[in-house]
């Protein structure tokens, strides 16, 4: 039985929180088993997840790179390759690099075809582990040099990378930070964690001391490690796997049957941690989120249905931007600057991903988010706490945080301060609507960001709900408990915490200052959504419109066949109202 408290979150709200939940150092969900998921290995290693239903897992001893199917979790692995002694891989851009320990490369595998070799280094030097920035940059240990090498992106395969670490003594896992800004390396035989800035105009970077695994009666042996989407450090050692805050503090530990051996996050929900060991492939779930890979910025998706994310030429873009840092957790956007020589001001905006609330990130709506920009804004692509990692309101304050950011750096990105507009779709959708309509709301926004610099001058919803107090998500909460999204993302039912529900609620909050608002939905999905929101903003004289696209479901926007008219609909309204 789950007991529940209701505790104070501010003077006039209250924040309804689980047992769990107020308890510290909850990174793994106990209360889901350790699950063992393939034992046939003679030695798993490094494995890496394609952010989206693919785990490769390579099998270093047996030579061969296996492929589980996540979203078909009773279907036998499929082999890749075979031949090949890998000992980590890293997915990014479409990818998989790997380090090719048995002939000392780093190598990439795309999508069909032979590895090919992106560095070759000297025999006696053979590759460890290896991460890869958003960029196609790769960073591998190589412990017997005990140095950290570098292989830029595009580099030429007869290079072995340049050293950027020296004198790290046995240096195996490392990882990088979510804003690309920060490496980690264990040391398998001093158990101590470094932490090295990223600094690509220097020759030489310089460690520091980040944490210390514990001592067992079998040593340290640090070894592979990755990183949560809040920072978190996860590090396997001789006998458990520890993950340390962005400080170096210690938050948890899990002891597996066998010794770790590496770790990576993902899963359908990025909420799964993965775990090699000596004795076969291991899932722990989690209360934490994985680091998606970049999706491909030069090539196309392989399926024709799914909107490309192939940035153009002349359009900027700057990954994993800080817009805002909660209690040492860095929030991060990607921002797209459309082509052009103008230097006027241009208008921004926001784009918001769905995901019930509970799953997704800032690129999945990456292909969005470029086709607007390409129409000639300024688009912020957020990722907000979603709802396992953080309750309800956190999402809606860092969406509103974002709002603010934009508006206080207007010089940086080229925007015109009195013009930024958001765009969300399903619960991206519903956050847009709160940021339209809750902006003079405090409990809504973070006490540090004075509220009155995120407010919007439109607002765009694509097959989102308003109402939440009332209608079908109230509804789903009575009927499915703790199966319901929103009981989940708030932390209990209307019934148990009708303050944070009407907290929520964006169509409580429609008044005149609400901005004009454009409501979008396939025939196929709910188009009637919204009717009693377009109702009251239209008593209120406040601009608002309803498209329905004919024979278009639910996340159609993200379809290459549909994305085009939905960025033309957004740039008609946005265009006419910012």
């Amino acid at each position: 039985m789950i007991i529940r408290l209701i505790l104070p979150l501010c003077a006039s709200v209250f924040c309804f929180v689980s047992l769990a939940d107020a308890a510290e150092g909850l990174i793994f969900d106990r209360e889901i088993p350790l699950r063992k998921i393939e034992a046939e290995f003679q030695l798993a290693d490094g494995a890496a997840w394609d952010g989206r239903s693919r785990l490769f897992v390579p099998d270093v001893k047996g030579k061969q790179l296996l492929v589980f199917n996540l979203a078909k979790p009773n279907e036998a692995p499929k082999v890749r390759n075979t031949g090949l002694a890998i000992s980590g891989c890293c997915f990014q851009q479409g990818r998989l690099y790997f380090s090719d320990n048995g002939n000392s490369q780093i190598s990439v595998l795309d999508s069909s075809g032979p590895p090919k070799t992106l560095a070759q280094l000297d025999p006696k030097n053979r590759p460890n582990d290896l991460t890869v920035d958003h960029d196609g940059n790769g960073y591998a240990t190589v412990t017997r040099e005990g140095v950290v090498r570098c292989f830029d992106a595009g580099a030429a395969a007869t290079e072995q990378g340049r050293v950027v670490v020296k004198n790290l003594v046995t240096p195996n896992g490392i990882a990088i930070s979510p804003d690309g800004t920060t490496l980690y390396v264990s040391s398998a035989k001093s158990g101590v964690i470094s932490k090295i800035s990223i600094d690509p105009s220097a020759q030489n970077w310089v460690p520091i001391k980040f944490a210390q695994l514990d001592q067992t009666e079998n040593g340290f042996r640090g070894d592979g490690m990755c990183v949560d989407r809040a920072g978190n450090v996860y590090c396997t050692g001789a006998q458990n796997i520890t993950v340390f805050d962005a400080n170096g503090k210690q938050l948890e530990q899990l002891k597996t049957p066998e010794r770790p051996i590496n770790v990576i996050i993902g899963g359908t929900d990025a909420r799964s941690l993965y775990i090699s060991t000596l004795g076969g492939l291991y899932e722990q779930r989690l209360n934490a989120y994985g680091v998606l890979p970049n999706p491909p910025t030069t090539k196309a998706f392989a399926n024709t249905n799914t909107a490309s994310t192939v940035i153009p030429p002349n359009l900027r873009a700057e990954f994993n931007q800080v817009y805002g840092e909660v209690d040492g957790r860095k929030l991060l956007m990607d921002v797209f600057t459309p082509p052009g020589n103008s230097t006027a001001p241009r208008p921004a905006i926001i784009v918001v991903h769905g995901g019930g609330w509970l799953k997704g990130d800032k690129t999945k709506f990456r292909a969005l988010a470029i086709k607007i920009a390409s129409a000639g804004y300024v688009t912020a692509a957020i990722e907000y706490r979603l709802g396992y990692e953080a309750k309800f309101p956190a999402a809606i304050r860092d969406c509103n945080l974002a709002t603010s950011y934009l508006r206080k750096h207007a010089n940086q990105f080229g925007i015109d301060p009195n013009r930024i507009g958001a765009v969300g779709g399903s619960a991206g959708g519903h956050l847009v609507g709160l940021m339209a309509t809750g902006a003079n709301t405090a409990d809504l926004h973070h006490s540090f960001a004075p509220q009155t610099t995120s407010q919007l001058q439109t607002a765009v919803v694509l097959a989102g709900p308003l109402q939440v107090a009332t209608g079908s998500v109230a509804d789903r909460s009575h009927e499915m408990s703790t199966k319901s999204n929103a009981v989940n993302w708030i932390g209990g039912t209307i019934d148990e915490a009708p303050k944070m529900y009407a907290l929520a609620d964006a169509h409580q909050k429609i008044d005149s200052q609400t901005p004009p608002t454009l409501f979008i939905a396939g025939s196929l999905d709910n188009p009637d959504r919204n009717a009693a929101s377009r109702s009251k903003l239209q008593e209120l004289g406040i601009t608002t419109k309803l498209i329905v696209h004919d024979k278009a479901t639910h996340g159609h926007w993200n379809r290459a066949d549909w994305i085009d008219r939905v960025v033309a609909d957004i740039d008609s309204f946005t265009k006419e109202h910012l």
